[in-house]
């Protein structure tokens, strides 16, 4: 009855595989899985299909739930019953590596000691990625190259050029002359035709001096406007002198004053504090436990936050709720947290996790 039970126990870790990244047998340690993508062996010519691989982790022994839970909806059994279930499955465990030196779970892998006595694994051959689930490694064979068919050379045949006569000199006709004639007394009719529009132009740009054409010489321009030309008059000494006292005893207005502003000084608010330092995102988390029940998740959030620590769900990876019982700034912090931790709770499985 006992070796069924225990066979049972070996294929829920096995469905549980399919469908999460991480089962935990209780006290035992952890299986994780990873995705590995398609690829070819070009040295084998062999195509093999993504798959799941799949490592397993001593460290990995706090109680997720996860394999309780689907021992007790299988075997309809309470959460205790299942729990005392993986407690014996454990043991069994336990025993024939301590005996045999290797513990086979079907269709998953062999557990086995290496010669420091640590526990190793070697994954079985099954397929646990649903996407490529029952697809197996695929053999390509080379194609021979097809044979090229030469290509029979085609004699060209040689064919002498024939020189064409030269073209004759044409002679103009009559008719062609008179054509000739009349198109260029056309042309000749129709250069006055153009020169009048340029005529106008000049015409209204020199009678009407106070247009924007000002600088241009008007004498160039209008023959029929008389050139206006100043002349030089020498200034007088008298004339100089009174000149010289009119600029003297002229006053120079002062401008007026302006009224002043008043300088209006800024308000200072003495409650005004000095502005908080920018406090650094907390990316370290010490991970506690991964649940597939949340209610599970946040019993643990309680019962380390009532212990004076900030716990919290981190995230959700999969199926799995992550719970953090303490995050940091710093991985320093974050690994001396860990350490202080298991040294008073050694039977606690920690481990930090980066966001």
């Amino acid at each position: 009855m006992l070796c069924s039970l225990m066979k049972k126990i070996e294929n829920h870790i096995e469905e549980l595989l399919h469908d999460h990244d991480c089962v935990i047998v209780p006290e035992f340690g952890g299986f994780i899985t990873s995705k590995k993508p398609a690829y070819f062996n070009q040295f084998t010519s062999v195509f093999f299909p993504a798959t799941k691989r799949i490592l397993f982790n001593k460290h990995l022994v706090y109680n997720d739930g996860l394999l309780s839970a689907k021992i007790a909806e299988k075997q309809s059994l309470s959460m205790a019953e299942a729990q005392q279930l993986l407690i014996q499955f454990k043991d069994d465990c336990f025993l024939r590596l301590n005996e045999e030196g290797r513990v086979e779970i079907e269709r998953v892998g062999v557990l086995f000691f290496d010669k420091e006595k640590n526990i190793q694994f070697q994954q079985a051959s099954t397929n646990f990625l649903k996407d490529s689930y029952g697809l197996k490694s695929l053999g390509l064979q080379k194609v021979a190259a097809l044979p090229t068919k030469v290509k029979e050379e085609k004699q060209v045949k040689l064919i002498a050029r024939v020189e064409e006569p030269k073209e004759s000199v044409l002679v103009k006709t009559p008719v062609q002359e008179r054509t000739k004639k009349r198109t260029s007394k056309r042309y000749g009719q129709l250069v006055p035709l153009l020169m009048l529009p340029i005529l106008a132009v000049g015409v209204y740009i020199g009678v009407n001096k106070n247009t924007q054409y000002q600088h241009i010489n008007i004498a160039d321009v209008n023959p029929f406007h008389p050139v206006v030309v100043n002349e030089y008059s020498p200034r007088s000494g008298e004339s100089f002198e009174l000149d010289w006292q009119l600029a003297e005893n002229k006053t120079i207005e002062s401008p007026k004053e302006q009224p002043k502003l008043e300088e209006i000084l800024p308000k200072v608010d003495s409650t005004f504090s000095k502005p908080v330092d920018y406090i650094s995102e907390k990316r370290y988390h010490v991970i506690a436990g991964c649940f597939s029940v949340k209610e599970n998740a946040d019993n643990l959030v309680k019962e380390w936050s009532e212990k004076g620590n900030e716990s919290l769900i981190v995230d959700k990876k999969g199926s799995l709720y992550r719970v953090a019982i303490q995050s940091f700034v710093k991985r320093e912090e974050a690994k001396e947290f860990l350490t202080q931790t298991k040294n008073e709770l050694k039977e606690i499985s920690l481990w930090i996790l980066k966001k």
